[in-house]
């Protein structure tokens, strides 16, 4: 095989891929496949984690800590006998 063939044959590939790629654009969506592959994502989950996923450490000790904020900066502001400024004045 020489250098032209495989070109010649790396070519016929790029036409075939970009004649998939038009006809899948032409035809939209697939929303059942999309479904399907989001329900086999879930299963594969399950397999690997268990479901329903764990909650996840730092997001959990995030919000733990701007309710904290939250309540000591209302705290604040009722201790001092202060009320939050409204938005438009």
């Amino acid at each position: 095989m020489n250098p032209e063939d495989i070109r010649r044959m790396v070519a016929g590939w790029q036409a075939v891929n970009e004649r998939e790629r038009e006809e899948r654009r032409k035809a939209g969506p697939d929303s059942a496949a999309a479904i399907q592959g989001a329900l086999e994502l879930m299963d594969l989950f399950d397999e690997m984690h268990g479901w329903p996923p764990p909650e996840m450490r730092l997001a959990a000790a995030a919000t733990s800590w701007r309710v904290s904020a939250g309540v000591r900066v209302r705290n604040y502001y009722r201790a001092h006998g202060k009320t939050a400024k409204p938005k438009d004045p």
